[in-house]
């Protein structure tokens, strides 16, 4: 089992990998790597799961009651999130996504360590799981897909 600190650890390289996306050009970012999907899809895409995971982290430092578990309509959720990328400048996106994941990692840090391994009531994750398999995974996906298509422009 890891730590909030290990967890942690391993969330922190989503944004060192978008601050090295920097010198990138606006025209590379808006086009289609993942079938209809650019690198700024991508990023926004998982800004919005950051951005809910951080009212939920809230929540829990809060000690108010939280259903940890996946959206009840990811594709909207999705769509959603991609839409609110799509209305913004690729390079302000990239510092928002920066921003919203360091913020998310702040609010985690304030997680107790048996709040992080405790199994959440009407749920089947603890919040170290849900972490591991829903973001920490989430983000090497799409690493990969980010690399995969750089490495194929080159």
């Amino acid at each position: 089992m890891a730590t909030v600190a290990e967890v942690s650890d391993d969330l922190e390289k989503w944004p060192v990998f978008l601050s090295a996306l920097s010198s990138y050009s606006d025209e590379l970012f808006c086009k289609p790597i993942a079938d209809t999907w650019s690198i700024q899809d991508i990023i926004s895409h998982i800004m919005g799961w950051d951005k809910s995971l951080t009212k939920t982290l809230i929540q829990i430092i809060n000690d108010e009651q939280v259903a940890l578990q996946e959206h009840p309509d990811v594709q909207a959720f999705n769509d959603a999130s991609v839409a609110f990328g799509r209305n913004m400048k690729p390079h302000d996106l990239l510092n928002e996504a920066i921003a919203q994941r360091k913020q998310m990692i702040r609010q985690l840090k304030m997680v107790s360590e048996s709040s992080f391994v405790r199994q959440f009531p009407n749920s089947p994750y603890t919040m170290e799981n849900f972490l591991q398999h829903m973001f920490v995974q989430h983000d090497r996906h799409h690493k990969e897909q980010i690399v995969k298509a750089l490495q194929a422009i080159r």
